[in-house]
């Protein structure tokens, strides 16, 4: 149907069938209140804003629905005030509008909203209570979001990108079911080892890795550092891999966020 609206829920409740996800799908059914909205969820590690910001990047920005594509983003750590909090109060909810025509309602928290900050044509406030409920994205958010999806945004307030940090670099960013690391390496810097090794560091293990153009430029078993099939834009992000094996493991499964370090191999 041509007047569908696919709305993603990005959020970090755990497996996608712990009853959190379920909660928030069906208050923001409840709220949205049209059947032409249809929801898919996508989880992401606990607490992991990184994770958090380029999962919303990597669909948002490659969406090709347009305005026909919504994302209710929730990964709140509560970081920004490590103080006892007042009535579970945590960092306030934010609206950003894309270049494509993707409308997006997320915490921001982190690096949440990092990632799609340069093709973002407005990131706003919105005028919605931070506080009142440990569970916010069921019990206060959704209102706000059902609104604005409506069309209306008039709880629109202050402009927020100069309060949205810039993508985090040299990080780790997501590790994917195969444990191959996407991390935000330069890649050009890396090109000049093309061919050669170089020692890669991090979570406090290191391991020896190839720079080539492909992830399975190197025998079975070995390390590869290349771009990989992840990036918008003219933005290919660097992914770290073990080829026939589990990078993240032998890393020690570090969490998004984790600084990644490199140097030639002598």
């Amino acid at each position: 149907m041509k007047n569908r609206v696919l709305v993603s829920v990005i959020a970090d409740y755990g497996d996608l069938h712990d009853l959190a996800f379920a909660e928030v799908r069906h208050r923001l059914f409840a709220e949205l209140d049209d059947d032409k909205f249809f929801i898919d969820t996508i989880a992401v590690p606990a607490f992991d804003t990184v994770a958090t910001g380029f999962v919303l990047a990597q669909l948002a920005i490659n969406s090709r629905l347009g305005a026909s594509h919504k994302f209710y983003v929730n990964t709140a750590p509560r970081k920004d005030d490590l103080t006892p909090r007042r009535s579970n109060a945590g960092e306030g909810l934010a609206y950003a509008k894309l270049s494509n025509g993707v409308e997006i309602v997320a915490v921001n928290s982190g690096a949440s909203m990092s990632f799609i900050k340069p093709v973002a044509t407005e990131i706003r406030a919105i005028e919605v209570s931070a506080e009142g409920s440990q569970f916010r994205s069921r019990d206060v958010f959704p209102p706000a979001f059902a609104k604005i999806m409506r069309g209306d945004y008039s709880g629109l307030g202050e402009d927020l990108r100069a309060a949205v940090p810039d993508m985090p670099r040299e990080k780790l960013c997501y590790t994917d079911g195969y444990g191959n690391l996407k991390t935000t390496l330069d890649i050009k810097a890396l090109e000049v080892h093309k061919g050669g090794n170089v020692i890669v560091s991090i979570n406090g293990h290191e391991q020896t890795a190839r720079v080539t153009d492909g992830i399975f430029g190197v025998k079975d078993g070995e390390f590869v550092v290349s771009t990989g099939s992840s990036g918008w834009g003219g933005l290919k992000l660097t992914e770290i891999v073990c080829r026939g094996g589990n990078a993240a493991r032998s890393f020690g499964n570090p969490a998004g966020g984790a600084t990644v370090e490199w140097r030639p191999a002598s």
